[in-house]
């Protein structure tokens, strides 16, 4: 049964399609890898709150719900991978810095590993490798990429081996989509959860399938926030602050959300919110940019 916070989504699919037709506008003038990232992470961004649209007015169908779980997960990774080339690209971190980044995503796949495999409400048995599931999957997936990256990096300058950081967390996030993918695909619904004129978010979902959302989830929105604030702190320019309190609006609604499906309603209204601080962000970015890159184009000519 569709209310006035249906149209939350509708509004967020406008807005999501705006903003990743503008990277792409940005991606014909640069070509840089975290906007073809962005421009992905916006389309699925896109795709989700269409799903979520056409719960609130035809209900929802399970195979649609399996895929919209699964996407709404591994959307903010990418989007997270995407902020971290960004940072990379701009040179201010040392080989030792690069991995301290590592370290920290690290250890939040390590925490919410170990915090899942702790979780009460998981059916182990629903998993191919018992309790040790989500620590071979996060700590195992993303242990063995650090070690190639600094084999691969070992008596090689920084600037060569810089982007091999990111290479790491977008292959880390690939791998934990499909392994996400796979129990859900197969994974029993609770329709009961599909509450008309009610978000479900990932309730609906058995928990041994949402589980690997944390690992996906905040690690982008980590990455987000953190390049974003970074960025703040180097350069003063605010807009980093408007995809700061984007990131923070999304993060902040999907946690309530996954509280209980009472709350669910939450995660529309922050969609939307951090949809349009996330665009407001970008086009003043792209501001800074463009008249960063008439000045260059003049310089010669002077």
């Amino acid at each position: 049964m569709a209310t006035i916070l249906s149209v939350f989504p509708v509004v967020t699919v406008l807005v999501a399609v705006v903003f990743a037709y503008l990277v792409a506008r940005q991606w014909q003038r640069r070509h840089r890898i975290y906007q073809v990232l962005w421009f992905i992470s916006l389309i699925m961004f896109a795709v989700a709150a269409g799903f979520e649209a056409y719960s609130e007015f035809f209900s929802w169908n399970i195979e649609i719900y399996k895929v919209y779980l699964v996407l709404s997960a591994s959307l903010v990774a990418i989007m997270g991978a995407g902020a971290l080339y960004l940072v990379l690209a701009k040179n201010v971190f040392s080989k030792r810095g690069l991995f301290v980044i590592d370290g920290i995503l690290f250890a939040i796949v390590v925490m919410f590993s170990y915090m899942m495999t702790l979780s009460t409400h998981t059916d182990f048995s629903a998993l191919a490798l018992g309790a040790m599931e989500y620590p071979v999957a996060g700590i195992g997936t993303y242990g063995i990429l650090i070690l190639v990256a600094y084999i691969l990096s070992r008596n090689k300058d920084v600037n060569q081996t810089k982007m091999l950081h990111g290479h790491i967390y977008l292959v880390f996030a690939i791998v934990m989509t499909l392994w996400m993918g796979v129990y859900a695909a197969v994974a029993q619904i609770s329709t009961e959860n599909f509450v008309a004129g009610i978000a479900v978010a990932g309730n609906a979902m058995p928990q041994h399938v949402r589980n690997f959302s944390p690992m996906l989830s905040v690690t982008g929105a980590f990455l987000l926030i953190g390049a974003a604030f970074f960025s703040f702190i180097k350069t003063r320019f605010n807009y980093n602050l408007w995809i700061v309190l984007g990131g923070l609006a999304i993060s902040i609604a999907g946690a309530i959300a996954r509280s209980g499906v009472e709350y669910g309603n939450v995660l529309y209204i922050g969609e939307v919110i951090g949809i349009f601080l996330l665009t407001k962000g970008f086009i003043d970015s792209d501001k800074i940019i463009k008249e960063r890159e008439e000045r260059l184009q003049k310089k010669p000519e002077e």
